[in-house]
């Protein structure tokens, strides 16, 4: 018996003496192809960066200051771009065709997002915006506190802290 487990010792010591090292990872760009598909997109193609700040006209970074795509609906069969001023109250909607802050003409409209054109430019603005990354510090964490430190609870049921009833009947 003690031959069986000593054999086994022998040729279970190998293999695990070879997988205690870190085990061989592939570099992360090799997954840059799979990061830049759209998961949830049906073709999984990358998408075109048309919303780069960097390659809008005036008009167009003017446009995408003044306005923002606030949804999408139907009505009678067609669909209708929602539009709202960031910097006041107006209010716009409009069909595909149909002409915003004068020269934009509304080309096309998805579930998530419009195409408006002038004169060649294109504009795509989004429903869902990114949040710009906050600048408000965090909290600082609470200390937790010991029973010792706890402020003690009156309790008239037996151990069971008290509670007050409010005037609907609800006990805080």
């Amino acid at each position: 018996m003690h031959r069986f487990w000593l054999l086994l010792l022998i040729l279970w010591l190998p293999a695990a003496l070879a997988q205690t090292g870190a085990p061989g990872y592939p570099p992360l760009e090799q997954f840059d192809d799979m990061i830049e598909r759209p998961l949830f997109d049906a073709t999984r193609r990358p998408r075109a960066n048309e919303s780069d700040d960097d390659t809008l006209s005036e008009s167009a970074a003017e446009m995408r200051e003044k306005w923002r795509l606030s949804g999408v609906a139907w009505e009678n069969n067609q669909r209708l771009a929602l539009f709202s001023e960031r910097e006041g109250a107006a209010r716009e909607r409009i069909r595909t065709g149909m002409y915003l802050d004068g020269n934009w003409q509304l080309e096309e409209i998805t579930e998530d997002s419009v195409t408006l054109t002038d004169e060649g430019q294109r504009l795509r603005l989004e429903l869902w915006e990114p949040r710009e990354a906050s600048t408000r510090p965090l909290p600082a964490p609470e200390e937790p506190q010991n029973e010792e430190q706890a402020p003690e609870r009156k309790t008239d049921n037996g151990g069971e802290p008290a509670t007050e009833q409010g005037r609907n009947g609800e006990s805080s």
